[in-house]
Formats: structure tokens, C-alpha cells, sequence
């Protein structure tokens, strides 16, 4: 499971100080966000959160429009679908209420308070929610203008800027850069990839894409982007994890 949206956030949006049990990547087009005090991803700024980094709280800043993906982290542990989030909730709905984010419990056996996300994950899973360990102290906070551009082999009019592999997870990302009548080929490999476009158009596989387009790579999976417009790309690699523990739930 894992969730890729664009995000519309607005400045008087407020998240408490917390951490995730996944990885989290945060893409800022448009906007500041803010992640504590002293802590901002400005526009054009790539956030990468570890699962189990804490961060927060988040409030002020402006209005922003987020590029956002969230999938299992390296524990393994998984990440709990839309479809799955609902089934727990509605199965809760049975033995309390939600309020503000918390669980209240009115019938049955469990804790009478329970964090509304923690109690989800352990109706669907059977499990508590253990976070794991934090490999990071914080978040990683990515500023691509200060990355320089490097030609591609074989492919002309194309370069690409490496942001980073982590380790961990061996999650990754690249921007890649498409000149106008050029094309690009995203070679097979064994792991999937989610690539956005962050300018441009033109088309892959012969399907049309432009500005904001998504294109998803299951492992072993190649594309071939041809540029009618200069395009710029943001690749993320996600290799499978062995899960943790108990298998997921489908």
C-alpha cells in the first residue's frame, strides 16, 4: 500500500508534534511548510521523513500545494490503505465515537482513550502500534538548486540531478531534465517508481502527459518520454520491504 496525491494545504492548518510508523517524501510546488520551530520546507525543497522521526508542531507558514507520498518504511511494518483505514474505523464506530483525534471508548474491552489512528491500527492488524526505533533525528530536507546537473549517457538533451538513496528503505530520488523534441527512456529495473512531472508535456509510451502528471513503474517496468515541451521530472524509487511481524492484513 502507499498513498502519492498532490496536497492543498492551507496556511491555518495545524498538526501536532508526532512521527509516522512509514517513510514519508514531501514535494513543496508551491508555498512554505512549516515542521517545527526553525524547520521549513520551502518551494522547490524536497522533505524526506523516516518513519519514527518526530516533527512538529506544524502550524503558520502559507498556503502550499504538496506533492505527497506515504509507504512502509524499512521495519516493514506496512501502511494501512485507504479501504482498510475505513473498515477500522467503521468496526470502532461500534464501541465509541472520534473526537479531535482520539478514540473514546463507550462499550467493549481496550483503553477507554486511545490515539484515533493508533486504535484503527490495531483493530486492523490485531497488533498495537509500535513505533520503530528513529534512524534519523530528523527529518532530511532536500535543496535541489544546490545539486548540479550531469548529462545522461545516450540520451540527448537529457540530464539528471541525484538527490539521494536512503539506505534504510533504499527509497531514492532524482530529478530528470527533458529538452524540447528530446526523449528519455526510464530503463527496466526491480523495484518500483513513481515519477511526477513537474513541468512540461509531452508523451509517454504515447500517452499524453503534462504539467502535474504521475507515471507509476512497477518493477521491471520501462517508459520512454518524449519532450514536445522542456520537461522536468521527479523520480522516486521504492524498492519492496520484507514485512515485519505478523503479515499485513489485505
Amino acid at each position: 500500500n502507499y498513498l502519492f496525491v498532490l496536497a492543498n494545504e492551507r496556511s491555518d492548518y495545524y498538526s501536532p508534534r508526532h512521527r509516522h510508523a512509514w517513510d514519508q517524501v514531501r514535494f513543496c510546488l508551491e508555498g512554505t511548510i512549516p515542521l517545527g520551530r526553525d524547520l521549513k520546507i520551502d518551494a522547490g525543497e524536497i522533505g524526506y521523513f523516516p518513519e519514527g522521526v518526530h516533527y512538529g508542531p506544524q502550524e503558520g507558514g502559507t498556503d502550499r500545494i504538496v506533492l505527497l507520498l506515504q509507504v512502509g518504511g524499512a521495519s516493514g511494518l506496512g501502511y494501512l490503505s485507504p479501504g482498510q483505514l475505513e473498515s477500522g474505523r467503521e468496526r470502532l464506530l461500534r464501541e465509541g465515537v472520534f473526537e479531535d483525534g482520539v478514540f473514546k471508548r463507550t462499550s467493549g474491552e481496550g483503553k477507554k482513550n486511545e490515539d484515533a489512528y493508533e486504535a484503527i491500527w490495531r483493530t486492523v492488524t490485531g497488533r498495537p502500534l509500535t513505533y520503530p526505533k528513529p534512524r534519523y533525528k530528523a527529518p532530511v530536507i532536500v535543496r535541489p538548486d544546490a545539486f548540479e546537473w550531469r548529462e545522461m549517457e545516450g540520451m540527448l538533451g537529457t540530464r539528471s540531478k541525484w538527490l539521494g538513496e536512503y539506505p534504510d528503505r533504499d527509497l531514492s530520488l532524482e530529478l530528470i531534465e527533458v529538452a524540447s523534441g528530446c526523449a528519455c527512456t526510464a530503463e527496466a529495473v526491480p523495484m518500483r517508481r513513481l515519477l511526477f512531472v513537474r513541468r512540461g508535456e509531452g508523451y509517454c509510451n504515447g500517452q499524453p502527459y503534462r504539467a502535474q502528471s504521475a507515471v507509476r513503474l512497477e518493477p521491471d517496468e520501462e517508459a520512454s518520454f518524449t519532450a514536445s515541451a522542456a520537461t522536468e521530472l521527479l523520480a522516486i524509487g521504492v524498492p519492496p520491504v520484507r514485512p515485519s511481524g505478523q503479515p499485513m492484513p489485505v
